[in-house]
């Protein structure tokens, strides 16, 4: 059970979270935005704890420990609604018609009804403006918060009549502490990794544990070491022709790349991922001036942004070995 107070990273919402909760002016809406994994869902659990506490010790958490405490964390309390819609999925009408509903009751136990929606990006249009009614005219005793990583696809008549919290991505050292704390059989030396490759998103980096990240960063070193030895690598195929594994594997590049130029200039401590330095292709590029590695970064980049529009994944993965020499 994580309370308010033990969120790390996030010290400027949690500061403004606590400071409502302390005046006593909370809003009826939240909308928590910001990138993937950060803790949005984590903060709305402790601040629906916070709110709804039994037997708070200040005015600014919970007890987390009282019956309320036990039954939000539980995902039992009979005052609270959690919309989570399956992985992209679209969250539809009768969830937020059913919401409404609920809403517009007596709370049971609390003097509360929070609803808290996760991903509301998801929402169809129609669920979206069945919400809106809702929040234009909230029940008293009614609380709402939705989270998205990506503000820019709900209403602009949605995000206008909540107060947003921005989350941001974490320091590396957090992530690295957090990744740590929730898996202990990780090195440092792979959280690192993980906190880097993961742009300071520890929820991002534990799924990528699940996906198999560090098979495949030794498979992609792997790879690099055979382009390296192969006169025309563009007679190479890439082993990923899928959109998302390639946009992956094209992260881990630039970030081999990053650190065969740390290395090559001395600053081996600042290295990601010390592995590089035992590979046939860091002895290979090492050699290359900095600007020529940069201009391969360059066109990693460009690849990157070019799959992200509508290029043919499959052009992307015939053309990425001889790109790398």
């Amino acid at each position: 059970m994580v309370l308010l107070k033990d969120v790390k990273g996030q010290n400027n919402v949690i500061r403004y979270l606590s400071n409502s909760l302390s005046s006593g002016r909370t809003y009826s809406s939240y909308l928590f935005t910001g990138p993937e994994g950060v803790g949005r869902t984590l903060v709305a659990k402790a601040f629906v704890m916070a709110l709804m506490c039994d037997d708070k010790p200040n005015d600014t958490d919970s007890c987390g420990e009282c019956p309320t405490c036990r039954r939000i964390e539980a995902g039992d309390h009979p005052d609270i609604i959690w919309i989570k819609p399956e992985k992209n999925k679209a969250i539809k009408i009768e969830q937020v018609r059913g919401a409404k509903d609920a809403l517009s009751l007596k709370p049971y136990e609390s003097k509360r009804i929070v609803c808290v929606i996760e991903d509301a990006h998801l929402m169809t249009r129609d669920a979206a403006n069945a919400l809106l009614k809702v929040l234009e005219e909230p029940p008293g005793h009614s609380v709402i918060i939705l989270t998205t990583n990506k503000k820019e696809l709900l209403l602009e008549t949605v995000i206008s009549r909540c107060s947003e919290v921005r989350f941001r991505s974490l320091s590396i050292a957090d992530t690295k502490d957090i990744i740590m704390r929730e898996d202990e059989s990780l090195d440092e030396e792979f959280a690192l990794f993980l906190a880097h490759f993961s742009q300071g998103s520890p929820g991002r980096a534990l799924e990528m544990v699940e996906e198999g990240v560090l098979e495949r960063k030794d498979s992609i070193l792997g790879i690099l070491d055979t382009v390296v030895k192969e006169e025309n690598s563009v007679c190479l195929n890439w082993d990923i022709e899928n959109k998302t594994g390639l946009l992956e594997d094209i992260d881990i590049l630039i970030m081999v790349f990053r650190d065969i130029v740390l290395a090559s200039e001395g600053a081996v401590d600042m290295i990601v991922d010390k592995d590089v330095l035992g590979t046939e292709a860091y002895s290979y590029f090492e050699k290359y001036p900095v600007d020529e590695i940069y201009s391969i970064v360059e066109k990693l980049v460009n690849m990157r942004r070019a799959l992200m529009g509508n290029v043919n994944p499959k052009l992307v993965a015939q053309a990425l070995p001889g790109m790398l020499k």
